[in-house]
C-alpha cells in the first residue's frame, strides 16, 4: 500500500496535513486547503499518547461511534483490534510520533452477518502542542461508499501497514490549539 492507493478522502486528509506542515509545493497547498472536509468530520478523531504504545481517544466523530457501537473517549485505540494486531497498531502509532510522520493502516471490518466484511483505512497524523503532549489526528475511512455491513462491527483485523517514510521530511509546524470560548 502506498499513498496513491489510498481512498480519495484519506489522500485529501493527508494532503491537508502536509500543506499545513509546509510539506507540499504551492500548487498542492492551495488545492489541499480548498477541499471541503465536512464529509469527513464524523470520521475524524484525536488520540493522545498515555504511555509507550498506548494512545487513548480524546475526541471521536459520530460515524466512528456508529461503526464501533460505543463512545470511545478514554479508550485505547488498540482496543478495537485483537491478538497480534493490538501490538502492531500500537507500534504504528508510536512510529507516527517518533518518525514523526503520517502512518496508515488498512483493516478488514467484520459485521455480525455471515460473510459481512468491508475494508477501512486508518490515517494517523502526528500533532504537537506547547505542553509537549503527543497526539495523533486520525481519520477512519471506509473504502466502499455504501458498505453493506451491520453496525456495530464485531472486530477489525489489520491487512496492511504503512509507517512513516524516511524520505518524507516532517517539520513540526502543525500544532493543536484549544479554545475554551
Amino acid at each position: 500500500m502506498h499513498y496513491g492507493a489510498l481512498h480519495p478522502e484519506s489522500r485529501a486528509f493527508l494532503s491537508s496535513w502536509q500543506a499545513l506542515n509546509g510539506l507540499a509545493d504551492q500548487s498542492e497547498t492551495g488545492s489541499a486547503m480548498s477541499k471541503d472536509a465536512s464529509s469527513m468530520i464524523g470520521r475524524i478523531f484525536l488520540a493522545q499518547r498515555a504511555s509507550e504504545g498506548v494512545f487513548t481517544f480524546k475526541t471521536v466523530g459520530a460515524d466512528l461511534k456508529l461503526w464501533t457501537g460505543r463512545d470511545l473517549r478514554d479508550h485505547d485505540v488498540a482496543s478495537l483490534f485483537h491478538g497480534a494486531d493490538r501490538s502492531l497498531i500500537r507500534a504504528l502509532l508510536e512510529s507516527a510520533i517518533t518518525g514523526p510522520g503520517p502512518a496508515l493502516a488498512r483493516a478488514a471490518a467484520f459485521g455480525a452477518g455471515f460473510g459481512q466484511r468491508t475494508e477501512v483505512e486508518w490515517v494517523f497524523l502526528p500533532l504537537t502542542d506547547k505542553s509537549g503532549a503527543e497526539r495523533v489526528l486520525g481519520l477512519f475511512q471506509p473504502i466502499s461508499q455504501s458498505p453493506s455491513i451491520s453496525k456495530p462491527v464485531l472486530r477489525f483485523s489489520l491487512t496492511a501497514l504503512l509507517p512513516p517514510t524516511p524520505e518524507m521530511p516532517v517539520r513540526q509546524g502543525l500544532r493543536l490549539v484549544v479554545s475554551r470560548d
